[in-house]
């Protein structure tokens, strides 16, 4: 399978719907393994976000409001109880525990599909640094080699 760039590998494989049997938990684990200078992570929020990885939200009928299934913790709504439960086992409502490389930066991300996005909008500037270009492409290639 092909990918546009790298972030769309990344959040390819972070649904959890790739053949690899990867998913986002096994993912930030392994960053979080690998990133040991904390150059893409923050450590003040990693102290949870293991004990909290393995937390699965779940709604259950008790969510409809009359009107809609309801999201009890940003009060969105949907039509369908699968719908908000997808929605739960998305990265929304999870710490940020990426943040952008570029100190002036200051962005903070809850997954590393969209560190790399920011990352390849050169929004920032970060990429004019061949140090982070270099890192995010070697820890990319590893994230890659992960699949096979």
């Amino acid at each position: 399978m092909a990918f546009i760039n790298k972030s769309a590998l990344i959040l390819h494989l972070e649904s959890g719907s790739c053949r690899s049997g990867l998913d986002r938990r096994l993912i930030d684990n392994w960053v979080r393994k690998n990133d040991r200078s904390n150059v893409i992570t923050n450590p003040a929020r990693l102290i949870t976000a293991g004990e909290r990885g393995d937390v699965k939200l779940f709604a259950t009928e008790q969510s409809w409001n009359g009107q809609a299934y309801e999201c009890v913790l940003c009060h969105t709504q949907f039509r369908g109880l699968i719908d908000l439960n997808r929605h739960l086992a998305s990265p929304r409502h999870q710490e940020r525990v990426y943040r952008c490389p570029l100190s002036s930066c200051n962005a903070h991300f809850v997954s590393l599909s969209a560190l790399c996005q920011h990352i390849e909008s050169e929004r920032c500037g970060v990429t004019k640094f061949r140090a982070v270009k270099d890192a995010m492409d070697s820890l990319l290639s590893r994230v890659g080699r992960l699949t096979l």
